[in-house]
């Protein structure tokens, strides 16, 4: 069986059923290139199989609903979107055609049918829609939604009737009822709820059964849980927690942009929060931390409140996105500043959710990609693994 998983710029998992085969797929910006590596399920190790030169600036992925293709998107000039198929044997990517895209987007997702690309452009803050045909290709055309300063993510919730993304410059969650026959997005309500100030929503989670949406904050470092309204798609609070700790001694962070994406001159050490995935058996919520270069744990509770479990260390510096295998043993979580491969001691926490270092890695996604390591939990069924490094909003 072939799994896939997006990572890096962007990192997938792909899973081959026949061949019992997982794959990670890692955009590396730098060097345009994406790479794939099996992933030894036993053991952790990722091996390099094959790469694949996309072009400058390939950075967001997208993996299709059925495992079948693969999106990336270009940041620079002109914007565009490739589609690649993926192999069933080898897990291979055979390019599949490009489309332009609106803008230069800093997140891409599809619809649960497959049927539209999603896109948000921190730039030009706006999301857009893009419809996917046969074949696996994406329309020259789409639709633009403009929304507040720096739309960073947006994703349809399991059922594909509503759709939320994360507007970071105005401390939305944005909602929408989405139509899936037409890609358009109407507002819902007021068209969102407000964080507190300085939260800076930026990427979301849903909960498997999809009675619930996360959002987590880059400047705040919390996350926040919605009760989703089934009939209306509304949200309703349910709780945050906050994943950093105070022995951290950071302070709530900025707005950030591409001129001065490290706030050069700034030397306050500041909350720079990122990624947030939920684990496959939907108890535990995984936040990075990249000032501090650190992963936070999260427990949920029947409620879908969440709650602060740890926070742990990691070896790759500013660790952004990341992305558990399919069958949830294994997460690979990417470093903006990683160096060249490193090997890794043990280092055991003795706790539930704390990290345990295993086993050196080396493998190389490209000239200028991070280095990997393999991490994982000391807690049953979920293990962390480190590869290579992400870079931009």
């Amino acid at each position: 069986m072939r799994t896939p998983l997006l990572l890096a710029a962007a990192v997938t998992f792909f899973s081959l059923q026949a061949h019992a085969m997982t794959y990670a797929y890692i955009s590396s910006p730098l060097d345009g290139l994406i790479s794939q590596y099996h992933l030894d399920d036993d053991t952790g190790a990722l091996k390099l199989v094959k790469q694949t030169h996309a072009g400058e600036q390939v950075n967001p992925m997208a993996l299709s609903p059925d495992g079948k293709a693969l999106y990336a998107a270009l940041r620079t000039k002109p914007y565009t979107v490739k589609s690649y198929r993926i192999d069933p044997a080898s897990g291979h990517l055979q390019e599949n055609g490009q489309a332009p895209l609106a803008e230069s987007l800093a997140y891409l997702a599809t619809d649960r049918s497959g049927h539209w690309l999603l896109g948000a452009s921190y730039g030009a803050d706006l999301l857009t829609t893009q419809a996917i045909g046969e074949g696996y290709h994406p329309a020259s055309t789409w639709q633009t939604f403009k929304t507040g300063p720096h739309a960073h993510s947006v994703r349809t919730d399991p059922s594909n009737r509503f759709a939320y993304a994360g507007n970071l410059g105005n401390d939305h969650l944005l909602q929408y009822r989405f139509d899936a026959a037409t890609g358009t997005l109407a507002p819902v309500g007021s068209g969102y709820v407000t964080l507190p100030p300085k939260t800076g929503p930026r990427h979301i989670a849903f909960s498997a059964d999809g009675r619930f949406v996360y959002v987590v904050g880059e400047m705040s470092g919390t996350v926040t849980g919605y009760a989703i309204d089934p009939q209306s798609g509304a949200l309703k609070e349910v709780g945050s927690a906050d994943g950093v700790p105070a022995s951290l001694k950071l302070v709530r962070g900025e707005a950030r942009d591409a001129s001065n994406n490290n706030l050069e001159g700034d030397p306050t050490p500041r909350i720079w929060a990122a990624d947030l995935r939920l684990s496959p058996d939907g108890k535990l919520l995984y936040m990075t931390e990249r000032t501090s270069s650190s992963v936070s744990a999260f427990t949920l509770d029947s409620t879908g409140k969440p709650a602060f479990a740890g926070n742990y260390p990691v070896q790759e510096k500013q660790p952004r996105n990341i992305a558990f295998s399919p069958n949830g043993r294994w997460l690979l979580v990417t470093g903006e500043k990683a160096r060249p491969s490193a090997a890794i001691r043990w280092v055991r926490k003795g706790r539930c959710n704390g990290l345990a270092r295993l086993l050196p890695a080396k493998a190389h996604c490209g000239s200028r990609c991070g280095k990997r390591n393999l991490e994982r939990l000391n807690c049953p069924g979920h293990r962390v693994v480190i590869p290579c490094s992400r870079f931009g909003n």
